[in-house]
């Protein structure tokens, strides 16, 4: 049981180093991010509500992981969320004339490729923590509130 938590706490907090700095990178150059996602021939109509949308997601999704309150819904987020990129990235691999990278950082040195084993490892990682979640007993993933003693 141990050895679960101390797993689970690792996944947490390699995912909110990737929601923090995916998040925070994609704010801080706004507009190439923008642009880039208009050169998406899947998602070019939505471009400017995701480069909104998304920035702001994975920065509150971040927060969602911190707390044990919500760390289960984050952990199926994140799950989902990179389950979406995984498939966009294949996607654009296997039927797209154009490949503009959105990403900022170190990670739009990745090639397209390289991309999808990196999500593809954090869409694992996701899963594997909410199998171990799930596994907890209830009261060591929320937190415990204060129970009154009813013979008071």
């Amino acid at each position: 049981m141990k050895m679960s938590k101390i797993i689970i706490e690792l996944i947490v907090a390699l995912l909110i180093v990737l929601w923090i700095y995916t998040g925070l990178n994609k704010m801080l150059d706004y507009a190439t991010f923008k642009t880039q996602l208009g050169r998406s021939p899947f998602i070019q109509p939505l471009a400017g509500f995701i480069a909104i949308t998304l920035p702001t997601g994975e920065l509150l999704l971040s927060g969602l992981l911190i707390f044990k309150k919500t760390r289960k819904l984050a952990l199926y987020l994140s799950f989902g969320l990179m389950l979406l990129f995984t498939g966009y990235i294949w996607i654009m691999l296997n039927y797209a004339y154009d490949l503009p990278c959105s990403c900022g950082g170190v990670l739009a040195k990745l090639s397209w490729n390289d991309h999808l084993i990196f999500n593809s490892g954090f869409t694992i990682l996701s899963l594997l923590g909410i199998i171990l979640i799930e596994k907890l007993p209830k009261s060591s993933v929320t937190i415990n509130t204060l129970k009154t003693n009813p013979q008071s």
